[in-house]
């Protein structure tokens, strides 16, 4: 295993189709897969109200994990973000966020941002949240060991 840098970390979100957002809801842990988009070096996600704006809004404090993994090779990448979350009021950018959304997930089945039509707000209900990224780091497997010295092998 090895560090990679900012830069390589960011490109790995780019690939990812899903991160695992970590919270804290009445002192404990909570942790949440989520659909997202990083623009302008900020991490942004649609969501509804309940459980993760609840937590949001008691502890605005997050930790993000995101991973590629390859089943053919074993390799795998994985990026950790540390930073805060709060929530978008700014129509413009909760249109941007969900018009990119929509762009990033719209050939994905089943997902409802890959549904024909215009992407949209759903009357109100969607809250955009954005993700300062105060800390990111990453760690690879070390692509390139051969399969008998890759490290993690069983």
């Amino acid at each position: 295993m090895h560090e990679i840098t900012r830069e390589e970390a960011l490109a790995i979100l780019d690939q990812v189709p899903v991160a695992h957002l970590a919270m804290v809801d009445g002192g404990e842990p909570y942790v949440t897969p989520m659909s997202f988009v990083v623009d302008e070096g900020l991490m942004y996600f649609r969501t509804m109200p309940g459980k993760k704006l609840d937590a949001l809004a008691e502890n605005p404090k997050v930790c993000v994990e995101a991973s590629i993994y390859d089943d053919q090779t074993g390799d795998w990448d994985s990026v950790i973000i540390r930073g805060e979350a709060e929530v978008v009021e700014d129509q413009e950018v909760r249109e941007k966020t969900v018009t990119a959304l929509y762009q990033k997930y719209n050939q994905v089945m089943g997902s409802p941002l890959g549904r024909p039509g215009r992407p949209q707000l759903d009357a109100g209900l969607v809250r955009v949240v954005r993700v300062t990224i105060d800390q990111v780091t990453g760690m690879t497997s070390g692509k390139g060991f051969a399969a008998r010295t890759k490290p993690g092998r069983l």
